[in-house]
């Protein structure tokens, strides 16, 4: 009996310890199913969410790429029909000049031949009867028909005393010193009175040779010239189209008709050589692939920045209105037609943006092109650094899957673990949050960043829900920050740079060479430490005999700086001109600092150094009002003025300043400048000094302004090294009696 209750025994702990097998069997398959299909999941979602916010990643760098190009194109666009405005009005006005000088000189040329009787006999050189004439001489030239038939009585008697308008002729002439320009005074009888002025120095042969002398005598009848004729068969004020004049250069002529008692008795010709509009508009190109250019109302490019190529000038040309570039020939016939406006247009293949205006005195249209893509470079500078950031983020959000991914895993093994001692309905319990968590994150996936999960199960899962809604709060944040970033940026960027283009145009042009007649030479340099600085320079004549020059330096840098400084440089050369009397320097000094000081609510200040020279002379009367005393170079040695007591400018009203003088010999030579010279710092942080710039400059004494101011820069330069500019930088070398002065 006992073996057998024994045997019973053992067999019902088998039986037990089978099914206990099969339990465990069965909820390890669960755990393991479970676990592998929540990892499935798991990693289908992750991977459905990182595809998903690196779409919308991508939609978010072309939103902003769009939005900053269209803001580039849209001041582009406006500030390019700003400036072909104002450079079409400018070039109408110098043009309208010339037609105004023509019809003054018809006035007054009827005048006189209308009442020929009140002048004596005048004298005038004949062109065949001298081997040359100089430039800016009044002489008379008889055509071949003329010269031919012999002069009579009568006419010798007219002649004479049209000679006596020579007399305003030759002033009239020295107004376009500096262009090539022919005024003529032709007579319907074949005589003409004229003047030739060619740029360069006064003096010169107006012939280019002897050849072209003798082809000028033997068939120059201004009767056949178009602009003669024009005028005569209009009976007024003409111009003509741009043609090849007999020198080989592009002219343009204004022509209007005068009148005897008999009636039509001439025409009045300006024919002036375009080569100085040439020049202005080849400066007016805009950024690096600007092009400018001028269009006649024939549709042929009559002035232009290019040398050559599609938009070069050439009076035989195409006509750009039958271009077979439809966007270039559209625009070509509304500028023909007089309209302004920007638009793009495709030349040589290339993407551009054309502004254009309308010139009305000769009925030409002003245009100007700027590269497409150098618009657009802002916008794709932004759009690569929101991408740059953007794949920051991807970055960021893998290690964060990574992590997740990792915590999940513990949070599955240690499931799997529980799933031999727990029940099917904890299973449930604990993979139902697990699922909302999936599905939560399928819907942020889907785009919807505004989804919050809703999890509170006190584990690892709600943790993991409360990390996808501070992710998906975060990305948002983000997203706004980048876009107003970029915006804020682009436009404190065009604003500077239009703030330094501004600035730029403030400081006055270098003097040519005709206005300095061997009496001095003048340099000046600045150099901004930030885009824009509050430095500044100056030189003008009052008189033809007086020249003043200015250095001054605001109290600051930047905008504010700049602003304060253009209301400074205002105020001195306004009370300046106003006497127009270097003995009066001192009261206009102190008139600018009243001015100053009731208008300085930012509490800056001027320093400013002012003179006045007499060229003749060398007398030089100067007020330096706390400014840096700048150094006379003389005799091989540089040597700093006295410190002056006056103060500085802006500070208080009512105060009083003292001019000094100074007589400068030929040979000696002036050097302004500002404390961002001489306190310039290396990468050591010492200062260039004044002991540094005075051995500079004795070194370089005797020599031009240009030299001066180029030794100084390049010692400078090589002093600072790759240090960065800490101050604006200015400086002004006036060299006097360099060039064989008399």
């Amino acid at each position: 009996m006992k073996g057998i209750r024994t045997w019973l025994r053992r067999m019902a702990d088998y039986s037990r310890a089978s099914i206990r097998r099969q339990l465990l069997f069965l909820v390890l398959a669960c755990g393991i199913g479970t676990f592998v299909a929540t990892l499935m999941l798991f990693g289908y979602s992750m991977h459905g969410l990182q595809e998903s916010l690196e779409d919308e990643g991508r939609d978010i760098e072309e939103v902003v790429a769009e939005s900053v190009g269209n803001t580039a194109k849209k001041r582009t666009r406006a500030w390019l029909k700003s400036a072909v405005e104002n450079e079409a009005a400018h070039i109408d006005r110098e043009l309208a000049v010339n037609s105004a000088d023509a019809e003054l000189l018809a006035d007054s040329m009827t005048m006189m031949m209308q009442s020929r009787d009140k002048y004596g006999e005048g004298k005038l050189v004949n062109d065949r009867e001298v081997a040359d004439i100089a430039s800016g001489t009044a002489y008379l030239h008889y055509s071949p028909q003329l010269a031919a038939e012999g002069v009579g009585a009568d006419l010798a008697a007219e002649i004479s005393r049209a000679a006596n308008f020579a007399d305003m002729l030759v002033p009239m002439a020295k107004s376009y010193m500096g262009c090539r320009t022919s005024l003529v005074v032709a007579s319907r009888k074949g005589y003409s009175i004229c003047v030739d002025v060619l740029p360069g120095e006064p003096g010169q042969s107006i012939y280019p040779s002897p050849e072209a002398r003798t082809s000028f005598l033997e068939q120059y009848d201004a009767r056949q010239r178009p602009w003669y004729q024009a005028a005569q068969a209009k009976g007024r004020n003409v111009f003509t189209d741009v043609f090849m004049g007999e020198e080989g250069f592009l002219a343009l002529s204004f022509a209007t008709p005068y009148y005897d008692e008999e009636g039509f008795a001439g025409v009045i010709g300006i024919n002036g050589s375009i080569e100085d509009l040439q020049s202005q508009v080849k400066q007016v190109s805009i950024g690096r692939t600007g092009i400018s250019f001028c269009l006649n109302g024939k549709g042929r490019v009559v002035l232009s920045s290019e040398g050559e190529g599609l938009l070069a000038p050439n009076l035989q040309g195409a006509d750009l209105r039958e271009n077979s570039e439809p966007t270039l020939a559209e625009a070509a016939r509304r500028m023909t037609a007089g309209e302004s406006d920007v638009v793009k247009v495709l030349v040589d293949g290339q993407e551009y943006y054309l502004a254009f205006a309308p010139m009305h005195i000769v009925g030409w249209s002003f245009g100007a092109l700027i590269g497409r893509d150098e618009v657009l470079a802002p916008a794709q500078e932004v759009t690569a650094l929101v991408h740059e950031e953007m794949k920051d983020f991807y970055d960021t959000l893998n290690q964060d899957f990574a992590w997740m991914a990792g915590k999940v895993l513990l949070l599955l093994g240690l499931l799997a673990l529980a799933a031999f001692f727990t029940s099917g309905a904890l299973a449930d319990r604990i993979l139902r949050p697990i699922r909302a968590l999936a599905e939560g994150v399928q819907e942020i996936a889907e785009g919807n960043l505004d989804k919050k999960l809703e999890i509170h199960t006190g584990n690892e899962v709600e943790e993991l829900a409360s990390c996808f809604n501070e992710m998906t709060e975060e990305l948002k944040d983000n997203v706004q920050r980048l876009s107003q970033a970029a915006a804020k940026e682009e436009r404190a960027r065009t604003e500077l740079e239009v703030a330094a283009r501004i600035q730029a145009g403030l400081l006055p042009a270098p003097l040519k060479a005709s206005a300095l007649r061997g009496d001095f030479d003048l340099s000046a340099f600045m150099q901004p430490a930030k885009e824009v600085g509050g430095d500044l320079y100056d030189f003008y004549f009052l008189d033809e005999d007086l020249l003043a020059v200015t250095v001054a330096d605001v109290s600051d840098k930047g905008v504010p700086a700049a602003l304060f400084m253009v209301m400074a440089k205002t105020l001195l050369k306004d009370q300046v001109l106003l006497r127009r009397n270097e003995k009066d320097l001192a009261r206009a000094v102190a008139e600018a600092n009243d001015a100053l000081a009731q208008s300085n609510t930012t509490f800056m200040f001027v320093t400013a150094f002012i003179g006045i020279l007499h060229l003749p002379t060398g007398r030089f009367i100067y007020v330096n009002a706390g400014h840096n005393p700048p150094l006379i170079c003389r005799a091989g040695l540089a040597v700093y003025l006295p410190k002056a007591p006056n103060p500085m400018l802006g500070v208080r009203g009512g105060m009083s300043f003292v001019a000094e003088d100074l007589l400068l010999q030929p040979g000696d030579s002036l050097f302004l400048y500002t404390d961002g010279v001489t306190e310039a710092m290396d990468a050591a942080e010492d200062f260039f000094g004044e002991q540094r710039l005075q051995e500079v400059l004795s070194a370089k004494s005797g020599q031009g302004a240009g030299e001066q101011l180029e030794a100084v820069r390049e010692v400078l330069a090589s002093f600072v090294g790759e240090a960065s500019q800490s101050d604006d930088i200015t400086m002004l070398a006036l060299a006097y009696g360099k060039r064989n002065r008399k």
